[in-house]
């Protein structure tokens, strides 16, 4: 069975090591109806960032119950244990299993949640890209590299991304990165595949960094299909408060659409949008509400808007030149299925990790990655438009 290095900031309950690498420890009993099932194992571990509170280590397994999130409490070590997973004190010895030379087949780089600073654009500063640096230091040290996935952005800064892409393609091993949102969504109805394409609009909760990256995600995983696939985005706007409502009055996004992904979102606070979504954030500098409009090198139009406090959804609404309208919310599972849609997310890794080869184009969270990092410098000047020659990037889908 291939073997696979699990390399993490902080391993807590309910964090993304826990819903991602836990599966392979212990599959949930709702995974395989999201198409999960472990054919590989998680051979070593490496938690940058152990967590204080270490009871679990003391606790029987069979006592391990309604742990919900709780970002004090160590579960990396104990879980590890108990599932015989060699646990390691550096990325070096995790990958060569305290050998000389890279001794396993996969790595999943999870780098999210931990104690890292946070920059006055929202960005938190996680070291994905000091820990990919320290794989690939390996596989240049062995002569070969095996299949690396990295969780949600491929880093807070646009240059590291680029460079982290150029060097799986120079040494080449497979790349693969992003949100687990796109397994999360069926449009309805469904977007056919080469469908031309006039605008689509999505709706997001949370931070306008750390939550619209996943709004990104998935609609970029739906409009890449577009006929000609993706070219880029050549220009962007960001709104910011009452910026947002006057950009929509103006037509900088279909009010149609829009009401069309509002429609589609189930947890909605009752009252007016606008008194709702007036407010500061715990996330990010940026408060509520606050907006992403792209223009695409094809002319396609695509908006973000980020309505903290009147929804806790993720939705997109996309129009066709035909006129015809495809909208939905996210599925994503809840804590009674252990957030499912990670289920879906193991499954491409594992893909990926058996077949060698990536199971979604690396381009796709290269875009993502820059562009929400190119809207936290734009929300600085909100209203002004941004040319964006570095987010000029075309690619195909994935067959």
């Amino acid at each position: 069975m291939l073997e696979i290095a699990a390399i993490c900031t902080t391993y807590f309950p309910a964090s993304h090591a826990d819903v991602i690498v836990s599966r392979w420890l212990e599959p949930h009993p709702t995974d395989a109806r999201w198409g999960w099932q472990p054919r590989t194992q998680i051979a070593s571990l490496y938690i940058a960032q152990p967590r204080p509170d270490l009871r679990l280590l003391d606790t029987p397994r069979s006592q391990w119950r309604n742990l919900g999130f709780n970002p004090d409490l160590e579960l990396g070590q104990p879980i590890a244990r108990a599932h015989s997973v060699l646990m390691f004190g550096t990325i070096r010895d995790a990958l060569t299993l305290g050998g000389a030379s890279l001794a396993v087949d996969g790595i999943l780089l999870i780098g999210e949640h931990g104690d890292y600073p946070t920059n006055e654009l929202g960005q938190k500063l996680y070291p994905r890209k000091e820990f990919f640096d320290q794989i690939v230091a390996v596989f240049r040290e062995s002569g070969r590299g095996v299949p690396v996935f990295c969780d949600k952005h491929l880093s807070w800064n646009s240059d590291w991304a680029k460079a982290m892409v150029a060097v799986a393609r120079e040494l080449g091993f497979p790349l693969m990165a992003g949100s687990s949102l796109p397994y999360s969504f069926r449009l309805k109805p469904p977007l056919p595949a080469g469908a031309e394409l006039a605008e689509g609009v999505a709706v997001f909760y949370g931070g306008a960094e750390v939550y619209g990256f996943h709004s990104l995600e998935a609609m970029q995983a739906f409009i890449e299909t577009r006929a000609g696939g993706e070219r880029g985005i050549r220009a962007i706007t960001t709104y910011r408060g009452d910026g947002v409502w006057e950009a929509m009055a103006r037509g900088a996004w279909s009010r149609d659409l829009f009401e069309a992904a509002l429609a589609a979102c189930q947890s909605v606070t009752p009252g007016d949008v606008r008194a709702n979504a007036r407010r500061s954030s715990s996330h990010d500098p940026w408060g509520s509400p606050t907006a992403f409009v792209f223009e695409h090198t094809d002319g396609l139009r695509t908006a973000h808007i980020q309505l903290e406090g009147h929804v806790e959804d993720f939705a997109i609404a996309i129009l066709q030149s035909n006129g015809a309208i495809h909208a939905n919310r996210w599925e994503a599972g809840d804590s009674e299925d252990f957030y499912g849609h990670f289920a879906a997310l193991d499954a491409k890794i594992q893909e990926m990790f058996m077949t060698g080869h990536a199971a979604e184009p690396i381009e796709r969270t290269l875009l993502t990655t820059m562009t929400i990092a190119a809207c936290m410098q734009a929300l600085t000047t909100p209203g002004r438009r941004v040319d964006t020659p570095q987010l000029q990037i075309a690619y195909q889908p994935q067959p």
